[in-house]
């Protein structure tokens, strides 16, 4: 009974029952063969037999597992940072391996944590390796004359995948109004983790009213066709309609240092509208055209 004392002579108040239970607790993991604690939970695991467990996952993946934790002391011992094969949040993922919460079955945790260290390390280094191109440059991108107009969207994470999308698709501009999340500004946090770097690429601006982005458009893009993407009656399949405007002569966005259509090009504007009520009703008289899906 030798593990009793300590369970007994602790210097803060703990009630009986509370001291009783990790009196039971020690005396499990103390007499479980050493042999189980690979299979236990991580209450009774010591590190060593965790790093074994980790390690051994590690290695069926094929990461240097020695390397790994060499890297890791290394993060916190020197001012010399974290490894540049691996990266910082590999680094972290291993730490708090050692770290988590007790009562998970330890062999599955490390299964777990090992193949979440494997794909951070491998976007680390392929996010590190100059001759990969995750997004395209101002200077390299073929914009279209298309723009989006997003009309009171509520969810940052929707905002950033059109920005994706907009990306992908040549899009020379996105319009937000209203409440819509958007770059510099409300939701731009959230936006970032969806868009994953679109939006610094693809130009955009903010407008208080989607009033006042339609106004914009037949100012400033007077050869523009306005579209509105809504079921209604009036609303045409959107492959029986043309859509004006092809890739021609740029001109230099004032604020983002992006490329756009030419003021006089043709081209079209997507009204895309709130995610439960749609596009505003108000503003469909000032569209040239209804499309649906």
């Amino acid at each position: 009974m030798r593990w009793l004392s300590p369970c007994f002579a602790m210097s803060t108040f703990v009630p009986l029952s509370s001291r009783l239970r990790l009196c039971q607790r020690r005396a499990e993991c103390d007499l479980l063969p050493a042999r189980w604690l690979s299979v236990r939970d991580s209450n009774c695991a010591p590190e060593d037999v965790k790093k074994s467990r980790l390690h051994h996952h590690l290695e069926e993946l094929g990461v240097r597992a020695d390397e790994l934790e060499e890297a890791y002391i290394k993060s916190i011992t020197t001012s010399e940072g974290y490894s540049n094969h691996f990266g910082k949040p590999a680094i972290k993922a291993y730490k708090s391996f050692f770290k988590q919460k007790a009562g998970e079955d330890i062999d599955v945790a490390a299964n777990r944590f090992a193949r979440q260290i494997d794909f951070l390390a491998k976007r680390h280094r392929s996010k590190e390796a100059e001759y990969v191109r995750h997004l395209d440059t101002a200077e390299t991108r073929v914009s279209f004359p298309l723009v989006l107009v997003l009309d009171n969207l509520r969810s940052a994470a929707n905002v950033g995948s059109i920005f994706r999308s907009a990306d992908a698709c040549g899009c020379s501009e996105v319009l937000t109004t209203g409440i819509t999340p958007h770059p510099n500004g409300n939701g731009a946090e959230k936006l970032s983790k969806s868009s994953l770097g679109a939006e610094r690429v693809v130009p955009s601006r903010h407008f208080s009213t989607t009033l006042h982005a339609v106004e914009w458009l037949r100012r400033g893009r007077p050869n523009f066709r306005l579209i509105g993407m809504e079921t209604t009656e009036h609303s045409k399949t959107y492959t029986n309609v043309s859509y004006p405007g092809r890739p021609g002569p740029r001109i230099a966005q004032e604020n983002d240092g992006g490329e756009v259509p030419t003021k006089n090009s043709p081209g079209v504007a997507l009204f895309l509208g709130n995610e439960v009520s749609g596009v505003d009703t108000e503003i469909f008289p000032l569209l040239d055209e209804m499309i649906e899906i």
